[in-house]
């Protein structure tokens, strides 16, 4: 069913770009993947410069994860290696990824104070693994090795030392994985392992690898009004659903992420459940990082038209009401990438929606589709037309009125805050 297309501003669509490099064991095999800021697909090195600091190149990278490729889409199987500068270290600024499999590498102008060691302490007391990233001898981040569970020495800054100084670190710290990073040539590697180290990373093996994805910006008022709305424990988790639909890319992430963890369970099937499942912290992290790398729009339309077209696809599918907005969630997200709902699917890991949620979005697809071009729509039973416009126009007004609480600083109550 052609479905009546949301106009597209180029300024919601944008393409977010992350590296990743493998890291190897002595005979080749994969054991992880360093993700690494680039800031144009056609970038070969991180690009960080004024004006993008090493906040927001990791920020990007968290956000990028998340949101367009998925933990399990860059690192497999395997370990995640991710930079992280003090702000991310000492809690200014949310990883927002689950520690499960992720190595958080600190980066070396990080210094070992005090407040650092506490935020490694308490990373490490989450779940997540530690590396120290470039480390060099006499570092200053050497208070930090014991809370450390990798150390990355590059080898070409050690040259001829290279053997002492990994006989060194293994008789003082036996139980730390050393990596050897800058691993170019045949000779690096022999070197590399002969001096003891344990995995190699570098060009030997594969260089970094751009990977690319079209994704959405989102609304810029709707995401910080979100953000208000998670400081308030009073507020439910169908208030908090009912405005992440009127930005679809948010939703679109927040049902990547989830779905993306499901791994082989049952997929979540709505919005409301993935958001309970996200849980707000994370939820609140996901956009702190969403907001801080990007702009976000001001077009008002998406916001009125997404909420008109998922609360009309509510009341359309009684039966199944959040799935059926979930669905139509998917396709005004297929419609302003550019992209079947089909190609979504696999990235989205989602279940095929009932036949009621299906039915209820294609008879509003017709009468959308109908009302654009002005002819009459041709409905068939068990809807009318008038059903399908009456849904239609409570959407419309309902999203007014919630919409009104979100782009003014006055709070003013609506059906849907109960």
């Amino acid at each position: 069913m052609t479905q009546a297309p949301v106009r597209v501003d180029p300024r919601r669509t944008h393409e977010v770009c992350i590296a990743r490099q493998g890291i190897h064991d002595l005979v080749g095999r994969p054991v992880g993947h360093e993700l690494l800021f680039r800031p144009t697909a056609s970038s070969t090195v991180s690009g960080v410069r004024p004006g993008i600091d090493d906040d927001e190149a990791t920020a990007t990278v968290i956000s990028a994860t998340l949101g367009e490729f998925g933990v399990s889409d860059v690192a497999g199987d395997g370990l995640l290696f991710v930079n992280v500068p003090r702000s991310f270290v000492v809690g200014s600024l949310p990883v927002a990824l689950e520690p499960d499999r992720v190595v958080l590498e600190v980066l070396e102008r990080v210094p070992a104070d005090e407040e650092v060691l506490a935020g490694v302490r308490a990373l490490r007391e989450q779940g997540f693994a530690i590396a120290l990233d470039d480390y060099v001898p006499g570092d200053h981040r050497a208070p930090l090795l014991e809370l450390c569970d990798y150390v990355k020495v590059d080898i070409e800054d050690l040259g001829d030392r290279l053997a002492d100084f990994a006989a060194e670190l293994r008789e003082q710290w036996p139980d730390v994985t050393l990596i050897a990073e800058r691993v170019e040539t045949e000779a690096d590697l022999e070197a590399a392992h002969a001096a003891g180290f344990d995995l190699f990373q570098g060009w030997f093996f594969r260089r970094p690898v751009v990977l690319t994805r079209p994704a959405l910006a989102h609304h810029a008022l709707v995401a910080g009004r979100l953000l208000i709305r998670l400081g308030d424990p009073q507020v439910s988790f169908r208030v908090v659903a009912r405005l992440t639909a009127a930005d679809p890319s948010i939703a679109l992430k927040v049902l990547r992420v989830v779905n993306s963890a499901a791994g082989a369970g049952r997929p979540v099937r709505n919005l409301h459940q993935a958001l309970v499942l996200l849980g707000r912290e994370r939820f609140r992290a996901m956009l702190i990082l969403e907001i801080l790398v990007t702009a976000g729009h001001h077009d008002d339309e998406l916001p009125l038209r997404s909420l008109a077209r998922t609360r009309a696809a509510e009341l359309l599918a009684p039966g199944a009401p959040l799935e059926a907005s979930t669905e139509e969630l998917v396709r005004i997200v297929s419609e302003l990438l550019r992209v079947p709902v089909s190609e979504l699917d696999p990235a989205l890991h989602r279940a095929r929606p009932s036949a009621e949620a299906l039915g209820a979005c294609d008879v509003l697809a017709a009468y959308l589709q109908a009302v654009d071009v002005d002819t009459t729509p041709a409905i068939g039973a068990p809807f009318t037309a008038l059903d399908v416009s009456h849904a239609y126009l409570t959407g419309v007004k309902e999203a007014r009125a919630l919409l009104a609480t979100v782009f003014s600083p006055v709070e003013r109550p609506d059906g849907w805050d109960d």
